[in-house]
């Protein structure tokens, strides 16, 4: 038998396997067929399935060395599709395994990628990416506002895959974020934990129809997770149970660790610390080296919780340096991703395309009715055309939605002190402050003077009350005397959230919020 005819044999058993999830043998197959001597195209194809399956195993070392040439060759085909998700698999990879720079370099390429394609679930996914990296480096703020406009886009895409990736992903976000705030600002952890509670909900409604196994075993893992945290010990052990069962069965190794970290949680829960010990003891010696940067983190704190209270203080101090030290490992590994890449050409050439789109966008907004000329957002034009169709999605979908007018203080001071063209430099500013503060999806509009709209779809109540906080100390933070010596500019926010779905009901508890701001001393928010 030829060595073509071998190579196709073997990629088709490959292509085989991926349908199947028959990860092993898909993996075998795909790696025999990069042996042989085939065609560009075939070797490109199976290294993207041998890469697939790397990563579905957990394999991720080899799948990073494996992905830098096949990214390469996908490339050279001019097969973008194939090169975003590879892009995708390696940032997450990289994100897992600490290596940051080729993380961030990985998903920047992703996304870029991915605005050329006519594609809002390739976009949905490629942010996906992006945002996983933010978490694992620290910041899961910046992860989630990433995420929330990559599911805004999974949804407009209406496809069910990007969706229950997205939900699934938030919720691992919102976990990790928890972990961090747990025990540091707790009242910020618990909504962490709700809002983790609900991402995994509305994933697992998505995974159950779909019937895909490696998806139903992360959404029942993070959901057995949170289940935990919240103190629901039987519900989440029987998830856990059943996503480690699975795991196993399916090869997922890189998820049988990680939930194996949380079924020890589960011990301690239970006041249990030697079984806790013992479980992770047995996965120290199971993955070695191999174990991800961050399950490893959940391995050694857990084994330190364990021995502690099983008071033997040698391990249990060698668990905590052993803990400590990938800490500042990881930290080190942020720091220098940060200054390497995303300060100096991420975060550069991502402000000036920005820039450039900004200033096209507000061109084009001042030439239609129904957008502000002076500020480039909406009126109240462009309100009637769209939070009708917001607030009846909301309604369908029972999501919350929140409606937040926003009104400078004392404008009519600063445009007597000042003069009217320091006024209009302000709005132009606070308009700017408020497209930093928002996302995508969020419905922006100068609906007065002085007073402004702020639609946030899918929002719940802490999270609005959060982007208005945050909104209100931007403005009264900022340094205004570049405007003007001596300008200071503060804004009172009334926020209102659904229900009620009526548009004029919501104005009028929005507007009623703002009186009492206004009442209180202005420079508040009100809902």
């Amino acid at each position: 038998m030829s060595a073509t005819i071998l190579a196709t044999t073997a990629l088709d058993t490959a292509r085989l396997a991926r349908t199947q999830g028959d990860l092993p043998a898909g993996l075998a197959a795909a790696l025999q067929a990069l042996t042989q001597e085939t065609g560009a195209a075939e070797r490109a194809e199976a290294g993207h399935l041998a890469c697939f399956f790397h990563y579905r195993l957990g394999q991720l070392d080899a799948m990073l060395a494996l992905g830098r040439t096949v990214a390469g060759q996908l490339e050279t085909l001019g097969r973008i599709e194939e090169r975003v998700e590879l892009l995708r698999w390696m940032a997450i990879g990289g994100a897992e395994t600490g290596r940051f720079d080729l993380a961030l370099q990985s998903a920047d390429q992703a996304y870029r990628l991915a605005q050329l394609q006519d594609d809002a679930g390739q976009r949905a996914m490629a942010l996906n990416a992006l945002a996983a990296c933010f978490e694992r480096m620290g910041d899961p703020w910046q992860g989630e506002r990433l995420m929330v406009d990559a599911l805004a886009q999974a949804e407009a895409d209406g496809g069910v895959y990007p969706r229950m990736v997205t939900l699934n992903n938030l919720c691992g976000l919102t976990i990790g974020a928890y972990h961090m705030l747990r025990g540091v600002a707790d009242d910020e952890a618990r909504a962490a934990l709700e809002r983790a509670h609900g991402y995994a909900e509305r994933a697992l409604a998505l995974a159950q129809p779909a019937g895909e196994p490696f998806f139903l075993v992360f959404v029942h893992g993070n959901l057995g997770e949170v289940l935990l945290h919240l103190g629901l010990l039987d519900e989440a052990g029987r998830l856990l149970d059943q996503a480690l069962r699975d795991a196993i069965d399916k090869g997922f190794t890189a998820q049988a660790w990680r939930i194996r970290c949380t079924k020890a949680e589960e011990h301690l829960a239970r006041g249990r610390p030697a079984e806790a010990r013992a479980l992770l003891l047995e996965l120290i010696a199971e993955g070695g080296t191999q174990v991800p940067q961050a399950t490893a983190l959940r391995l050694h704190h857990g084994l330190y919780l364990a021995c502690r209270t099983l008071e033997l203080p040698i391990e249990a101090l060698q668990h905590f340096e052993r803990y400590e030290h990938l800490l500042r490992q990881r930290a080190a590994s942020q720091l220098r991703a940060q200054s390497e890449l995303l300060v100096t050409r991420l975060e550069v050439e991502r402000a000036h395309f920005e820039a450039q789109t900004e200033r096209a966008r507000a061109a084009e907004m001042a030439r239609h009715a129904n957008h502000d000329a002076l500020t480039g957002l909406g009126n109240r034009r462009h309100v009637e055309s769209h939070l009708p169709a917001l607030l009846a999605r909301a309604h369908e979908r029972q999501q919350s939605l929140a409606l937040v007018v926003v009104d400078i203080d004392h404008f009519k001071l600063t445009n007597d002190r000042h003069g009217h063209l320091c006024g209009d430099r302000v709005l132009v500013m606070l308009a700017q402050m408020l497209r930093e503060n928002t996302r995508a999806a969020d419905l922006l509009a100068r609906i007065g003077g002085e007073e402004f709209l702020i639609v946030l779809p899918d929002t719940e109540f802490a999270r609005a009350i959060e982007v208005c906080e945050r909104l209100r100390e931007r403005v009264a933070g900022h340094d205004w005397d570049t405007l003007s010596p001596g300008l200071s500019v503060t804004v009172s926010v009334g926020l209102a959230q659904t229900p009620p779905y009526d548009q004029d009901g919501l104005f009028e508890l929005a507007d009623r919020a703002l009186y009492r701001a206004k009442q209180a001393g202005r420079n508040r928010v009100r809902a």
